[in-house]
């Protein structure tokens, strides 16, 4: 078959004057320098779309919110714990979604008011908008959490685009970091103004 091919193609070349045979083989050469111009186009304008695409999510990265929740106390006189939301990143952020624990309705039992807003707390969430920077805190007594890990879910929106993120926080390692505030060289009747002053040095540290 391939004999057959050759020869035929044997018998039209040697049909041409060598004028038509300079032609074709410059037809031929023109036709594969475009080719490759073609899927050089291609492959270039297919790098550029990756390149944009990463540019676009490192640039999504830098600014967009970040929302998180964390355990933090303040030792004064005593030891008050509190969960944290703060928005890290650089775009303000409105959340829409909030789950955490059933079990954190159930700590303060009062009917006092402070007890009844301690349980909605979480409730009021949902609806809250961060500026970058901004953090809220939800006191809470976690010591008498009976369990040891909370998860909590956090969804949120900004520039109409939809973040999610889920926490899981071990509260009891947490609580049984100590946090000594020792009360040697305190002029009697100034423990809370100095252990005020140690608070706020501890955290500039």
């Amino acid at each position: 078959m391939y004999q057959i091919f050759w020869l035929n193609l044997c018998s039209v070349l040697s049909s041409l004057s060598p004028s038509d045979i300079i032609e074709i083989i410059g037809i031929i050469a023109s036709t594969a320098v475009s080719i490759t111009a073609i899927i050089i186009s291609v492959k270039t304008l297919k790098q550029s779309q990756i390149t944009n695409e990463q540019n676009n999510r490192m640039l999504e990265e830098s600014t967009r919110p970040y929302i998180a929740i964390y355990l933090d106390t303040i030792t004064i006189c005593e030891q008050s714990s509190f969960f944290v939301l703060k928005n890290f990143g650089q775009s303000s952020a409105k959340i829409i979604l909030f789950e955490f624990d059933p079990i954190l309705r159930t700590l303060a039992t009062g009917q006092k008011d402070g007890d009844i807003l301690l349980r909605e707390q979480y409730d009021t969430v949902k609806g809250l908008t961060l500026a970058p920077g901004q953090s809220k805190m939800m006191l809470c007594e976690v010591t008498k959490i009976p369990k040891d890990i909370l998860t909590f879910k956090i969804g949120y929106i900004s520039s109409e685009k939809y973040y999610e993120e889920s926490f899981d926080l071990n509260v009891k390692n947490y609580c049984h970091i100590p946090v000594p505030r020792p009360e040697s060289h305190i002029p009697e009747g100034n423990e809370r103004q100095v252990q005020s002053l140690r608070e706020i040095i501890d955290r500039l540290v």
